[in-house]
Order: C-alpha cells, then sequence, then structure tokens
C-alpha cells in the first residue's frame, strides 16, 4: 500500500481523488452499500450464478454486515460508561459533564464505532463554535499524510471533500466543481479551495490559515485491527464477503425451488377447459399450466426433480459456523441459545467469551481516543477564552460489558465473600451499586441505622419476690 507523505497530492495538475487512495475509496463505497442492504449493487457478479442467463436478481438479502456493525456498538456503548474528571461538585466534573450533555458524545461515539467496523477506521473531529464541538467525521474525506521512515507518525491530516456549484451566465447554467481541503497540523488548521476541471486540481482560489491555540491535532483516529505497515484500519466485511454471498445465494434458490413447486402442472379431462367470453381461448382456471386429455390420449408426463434441500440446508449451517467464526460471534450473540445453555450469566459469559475478546480489542482504542476528543475540546474552550471553561487533566473511563446484569448472581457471589471476610461490606455495595464516593457513605450510613433501628430491646427478667408472711396467715389451721 503507497501512504500519503507529503502535501504534494494537492499540487496543481494533480489528479482528484489522488490514485493511491482509490481503492481504499472504493471499500469504502461498498461497505457502505452493504451496511445499507444495497448488496446487489456489490455482489452483482456473483448474483449471476442464479441463472444461466445471468439475468437474475437477488431476491433475498441477507444484512449481516450492519448486524454485525450494530453489535460491537451496541456491546460496547449500549450500556453508557462511567467517565469522571473529579468529584461530583468539582469544576472539572462539571464541565465534563456539561461537554458529554451538549455533544451527545455517547451518540457520535457510536457512530465512529460503526465506521471502525465498516471502514476499519473511525474519526473524531474536535472544533469551536461559541463551545467545545465533538463531532463524527467520515473517513471517505480522510488523507492522513505520515513520514515516510514511519508510517505510525501522522505529520497532518487532511480533510477534502468535492462540491458542485451553478453559476449562471449568458450562455445558460454552468456547473463547477471545487475541492475544499481542511490541512490539520498541530496549532492550525489551513483551509484551501482549489478549482477542479476534467478531474484534476486546475488551480488554488482561496487559502486561509487559522490557529487552534491547541498543540494537537484536532482529527482523532480510531482504528480497528492495524498492523505495523498500515495507518488504516481493516474493515469487518472484507473476510466475510463470500460467506455472505454464499448464503444470500443458497437461500435464494431454496426459495426458487420451493416456488417453483409450490403450484405444479396438472393434466386432465378436456372438459374441464373453459372459454374465456372476449377471447374465446379455452383454459383452466389454476396456479400452473393445464394439459387436456382426452379419452384414449397418453397423459404428458411430468419430469419430478428431488430439490436435495436436506443437503442445502447442510450446507447453510456449515457457512453458518464459518461466519461466526470468522466474525469473531457466536449464536447467542444474536440471542440464539439453546435450552439449558446459558442458566446464569456466568454461564452466558462463557459463550460470549469471543464477541467480548473482540469489543475489548476495541475498546483498548477507543478509551484513550474518547479521553483524547474530551481533553482537546477543554483545551479549546480554554484557548478560546470561553468562560468557566476549565481543562480536563485526569479522565478516567469505566466501561461495562454490555452483558445483562444477573443481580441475583452478582448478589449472592459478593454476600458470600463479605461473609468470608474476603471483602469488605463498602467494597460489594460499591461494586454492585456502583455508587460514587458521597453516594456510598450515605448509604452505609443509612444501612447502619436501619440495622441499629432493627435491634430488638433487652428485657431484664422480673423476680418474683416471696411472699411477706403476716399475722393473720402466719399459724394456719389449729
Amino acid at each position: 500500500m503507497i501512504l500519503l507523505t507529503s502535501l504534494d497530492f494537492l499540487a496543481v495538475g494533480h489528479k482528484w481523488p489522488p490514485p493511491t487512495e482509490l481503492e481504499r475509496l472504493q471499500l469504502y463505497d461498498n461497505n457502505r452499500k452493504l451496511f445499507e442492504g444495497k448488496h446487489d449493487q456489490v455482489y452483482s457478479q456473483w448474483i449471476k450464478l442464479l441463472r444461466n442467463d445471468q439475468a437474475a436478481t437477488l431476491e433475498i438479502i441477507l444484512n449481516w454486515p450492519k448486524r454485525l456493525s450494530t453489535l460491537w456498538a451496541d456491546l460496547l456503548l449500549g450500556e453508557p460508561p462511567r467517565i469522571s474528571a473529579g468529584d461530583r461538585n468539582s469544576p472539572e466534573q462539571q464541565n465534563l459533564e456539561r461537554l458529554i450533555k451538549e455533544n451527545q458524545l455517547y451518540n457520535v461515539g457510536y457512530e465512529v464505532v460503526l465506521d471502525t467496523s465498516r471502514f476499519g477506521t473511525g474519526l473524531f473531529k474536535v472544533r469551536y463554535d461559541k463551545r467545545g464541538i465533538i463531532e463524527a467525521q467520515q473517513p471517505a474525506v480522510w488523507f492522513p499524510v505520515v513520514k515516510p521512515e514511519n508510517v505510525k507518525e501522522i505529520v497532518a491530516h487532511v480533510l477534502a471533500y468535492v462540491v458542485e456549484e451553478t453559476a449562471s451566465t449568458l450562455l445558460g447554467e454552468k456547473k463547477q466543481q471545487y475541492l475544499i481541503a481542511e490541512i490539520h497540523e498541530k496549532g492550525k488548521i489551513t483551509t484551501r479551495r482549489y478549482a477542479l476541471k476534467d478531474g484534476r486540481i486546475a488551480g488554488l482560489l482561496e487559502e486561509e490559515e487559522v490557529l487552534t491555540g491547541v498543540d494537537d491535532f484536532l482529527i482523532v483516529p480510531v482504528n480497528n485491527i492495524v498492523t505495523s505497515d498500515r495507518v488504516h484500519g481493516i474493515d469487518d466485511y472484507s473476510d466475510l464477503d463470500s460467506i455472505i454471498q454464499e448464503l444470500e445465494i443458497r437461500v435464494a434458490q431454496i426459495s426458487r425451488i420451493l416456488d417453483k413447486h409450490a403450484d405444479p402442472n396438472m393434466y386432465g379431462p378436456d372438459t374441464a377447459l373453459e372459454q374465456d367470453p372476449k377471447t374465446g381461448e379455452w383454459s383452466f382456471r389454476g396456479g400452473g399450466k393445464y394439459f387436456p386429455v382426452g379419452p384414449d390420449e397418453k397423459p404428458p408426463g411430468y419430469v419430478t426433480w428431488d430439490g436435495q434441500l436436506e443437503a442445502a440446508f447442510k450446507h447453510i449451517e456449515i457457512l453458518m459456523e464459518q461466519l461466526y467464526i470468522l466474525s469473531e460471534t457466536s449464536p447467542a450473540a444474536f440471542g440464539q441459545l439453546k435450552a439449558g445453555l446459558a442458566e446464569s450469566g456466568s454461564a452466558l459469559r462463557r459463550l460470549m467469551m469471543a464477541p467480548l475478546a473482540k469489543v475489548n480489542r476495541i475498546r483498548m482504542r477507543f478509551d484513550p481516543a474518547l479521553k483524547k476528543v474530551l481533553r482537546l475540546a477543554s483545551e479549546l474552550e480554554v484557548a478560546q477564552g470561553k468562560p468557566g471553561a476549565v481543562k480536563l487533566e485526569n479522565i478516567e473511563i469505566t466501561w461495562n460489558d454490555g452483558l445483562p446484569q444477573d443481580d441475583k448472581e452478582q448478589a449472592e457471589i459478593h454476600s458470600i465473600l463479605v461473609q468470608n471476610g474476603l471483602e469488605s461490606r463498602e467494597t460489594a455495595i460499591r461494586r454492585l451499586f456502583q455508587f460514587e464516593a458521597d453516594t456510598l457513605r450515605e448509604e452505609l450510613m443509612r444501612i447502619t441505622a436501619e440495622a441499629n433501628a432493627q435491634v430488638p430491646l433487652v428485657f431484664k427478667p422480673t423476680i418474683q419476690q416471696p411472699e411477706q408472711i403476716t399475722p393473720s396467715n402466719a399459724g394456719g389451721e389449729e
């Protein structure tokens, strides 16, 4: 793979898009169509296997690409993480919560995770417009410039896209294409506007440079699987293309067989025919064809064919096994649980080992990126002089695994640990309910107060005093 090592690809006379990026951009376009369910536009050649005349259309679409991408996003962010930058009432924590709320950060992060799965790379972009703004940026307009000796060291992030404008002239309306390029370097952003003609950069029209006040890039990429010789991540779809294509063809062929044999042709006496009053043609009202047979005529033969559907279903089963293996999923990830396999939370977790390992790999790259965009947004607000802005230094994120919590099982585990002296009651409550420090102290005080109030009063036993002897009862009977 040839990477961009300078800004020369933006020079006048060069082709746009750069020839070295065409394969990547084509992959992005195909994967976007797969995610949106437009499989017939990507698998058009494969679909022609359905018919000898190569005029087949894809009747059944199994949108596994979309299902897989949403699975990873759901497991990572479906149960939002807890993000903290200080004590609950500290200025840092309040500013952090404001940035999360104003930017709908978890929704933005969800989009970036989807792009990480679809394209191999997702992008955060940070900018300032009366406040720090964190947004997702499509990777199709991203052209990173790296050092030749180290592809991991990015020297500039270029966001470039084509716009088309229509101008009115004496000869009529004329359309003109322009290339807008945002060159993000540490501490500054340079915006250029080029004229495009016949797929080439014709000339530089405008250029503007803005200092950000932040000594870092305002573009933060999040990669899927990446190797030492790559700057772009590897997508989740390429390894599954052939399996998904075969699954769709196999299911479509089974459907065609069932449809074809659901309404067979018939034969019988010609007295069953009816004449159409308009056309005068004789026909039989039925789904298939009808062959009239006279008393002395031999009925036409009908070639029957055993569709071997059992073999087809076995083939689908094998393909599904390979799909689960290559996609790092399991039937349990999609709710396909056999009776008795997941009777507890720990059993479900064992069935989800492969998907959880995949999500953990995404989390390892998403965690520092999320911390960085929050820090950049706060630094940008401070640099631009926003009132009350505070720089966020120590950001901590507590992630969840996205699996449903088995509250009974967890309560029993912590109860046993506390009873055996292996865990304190405070630690057990904090882990069970995810309480912050202040809330945890208040809860412990309430538990102690309620426990003291329920202690029964201790009554002292009443000692029966001996009956005193009086002169009236001292002597008894004489």
